[in-house]
């Protein structure tokens, strides 16, 4: 070996920042009064205990209350906590155990090791566990682990529960009263009457032949405030209402599931589950043939796969061919003087709509504004011919088998009563009689009415 000197150094420590700022986190994942209190709790001990300790500042609780500790980028006040570690703001973090700080193994890792590489200690009180230590990582991943473990068994076990509560037909355990139109009277369920105005009006005026927006929109300019309080209506919140079943006084029990105990995601049942029906368990808000005729209004809407027709475009969706039965659509043609012309034409005659199976064999086209005058002389055809064509109707709400066309039936000799002569088209009171028209091969327009009487113009 070589005679070199080799002197021990020690390099200088560095100084110390003098107290640390800790805070403490805080967490309970559901809002029942027990697990309230036991939030209360903790914030109240780590409080005192931060506050009284003269070596460290305190940094403030942060405390997530009633969610799970599943996903950590669900709990906000967890958020703001990581957050203002990022930024300075914490030196160490204090938390009651590990399935408080997360129950998911590689949120809690992750969110440990970012902590750590900042310099920040998290430790765990239950555990005894410090996050920085060197036995720290092996200690919290097996514990993280336990703590998933824990939840997924304990999601699984509420299933079971569940489950079992909906083969009993246990209503109960439904959180209706949360849904529109119902509420909590003296510890049973009731109908809120404001509400249940607003579904009766939903429900007739589907049946009446407006859409979802077109309901919606309404409800809107009504100002009628939803269940949150606000004045804001969505078509799919009318379109959850018009196909929930709970309003003629049935519950269908698992329409969804949870796929996991760590997701929490909530998928549509379409078979991978047994549903249960209960009928008659709940008070009804509408009739169950007026909610059996909506849904069948329902299906034939989305069996035609409807346009929706507007203000401005009337008839889109609305005419087809009496032919071969495909759309009847609009078409510009630049006309003599260089003047645009707008006809209604079968679309299996215009090019860019062509497929290889038309076989139209007959190209009728009518002008622009022709299907507004063909339903507004047809149905006052039908006013001057009122008693002719009311006794028709009442036959037909008498002997159809189909319970929506009789309805419709009624609703159209009461409407003759009621609207009389129209002195011009009317695009609202059309959604409420007429089905469709049909192009004949002679260019004349049939006007099909929802009770089925036909009157070719």
């Amino acid at each position: 070996m070589s005679g070199r000197k080799v002197t021990p150094y020690f390099p200088p420590k560095p100084e110390s920042k003098g107290k640390k700022w800790i805070a403490a986190y805080c967490r309970v994942s559901t809002d029942m009064d027990e697990q309230l209190h036991s939030l209360e709790a903790q914030t109240a001990f780590y409080t005192k205990s931060l506050t009284e300790d003269e070596n460290n500042e305190y940094a403030g609780i942060y405390a997530d209350e009633g969610i799970s500790g599943t996903k950590a980028k669900n709990r906000p006040q967890f958020q703001k906590l990581i957050e203002d570690c990022r930024n300075g703001l914490i030196d160490g973090i204090v938390t009651k155990s590990v399935s408080r700080f997360g129950r998911n193994t590689v949120d809690t890792l992750v969110y440990t090791r970012e902590l750590r590489a900042l310099g920040i200690d998290v430790y765990f009180e239950k555990e005894n566990i410090h996050s920085c230590n060197p036995e720290g990582e092996l200690l919290l991943t097996l514990m993280a682990a336990f703590a998933e473990s824990e939840s997924v068994s304990m999601s699984d076990n509420i299933k079971w529960g569940k489950r079992r509560r909906y083969e009993q037909g246990l209503v109960e355990s439904l959180a209706l009263p949360n849904i529109y139109g119902y509420c909590k009277k003296d510890g049973e369920l009731a109908i809120n009457e404001q509400e249940a105005i607003v579904v009766r009006r939903i429900f007739r005026e589907y049946l009446g032949g407006s859409g979802y927006e077109r309901i919606a929109a309404g409800l809107n300019a009504d100002n009628i405030p939803t269940r949150r309080g606000n004045d804001i209506w969505y078509s799919k919140t009318v379109q959850n209402i018009v196909l929930n079943e709970k309003y003629m006084g049935d519950v269908i029990f698992q329409k969804t599931f949870n796929l996991d105990g760590i997701s929490k995601k909530h998928i549509q049942n379409r078979g991978q589950l047994p549903q249960y029906i209960v009928e008659d368990c709940i008070p009804a808000i509408v009739d169950r043939a007026m909610w059996q005729m909506v849904q069948l209004e329902v299906k034939q809407r989305q069996d035609r796969q409807q346009i929706v027709p507007k203000p401005g475009y009337p008839f889109k969706g609305r005419i087809v061919c009496g032919t071969c039965g495909r759309s009847v659509i609009q078409q510009s043609n630049r006309g003599t003087g260089g003047a645009f012309n707008i006809i209604w034409r079968c679309s299996s005659h215009i090019s860019r709509c062509k497929t290889d199976t038309d076989n139209c064999t007959v190209d009728s086209r009518v002008p622009y504004g022709r299907p507004e005058q063909v339903f507004t002389q047809a149905w006052n055809l039908m006013v001057s011919k009122k008693p002719l064509y009311q006794a028709t109707l009442k036959r037909t709400s008498t002997l159809n088998d189909d319970a929506l066309v009789r309805y419709r039936a009624d609703e159209m000799s009461r409407l003759l009563d009621e609207v009389g002569r129209m002195p011009e088209f009317d695009f609202v009171f059309s959604l409420k009689v007429l089905d469709h028209m049909e192009l004949q091969p002679n260019g004349k327009l049939t006007a099909v009415f929802s009770a089925g009487v036909r009157i070719t113009l």
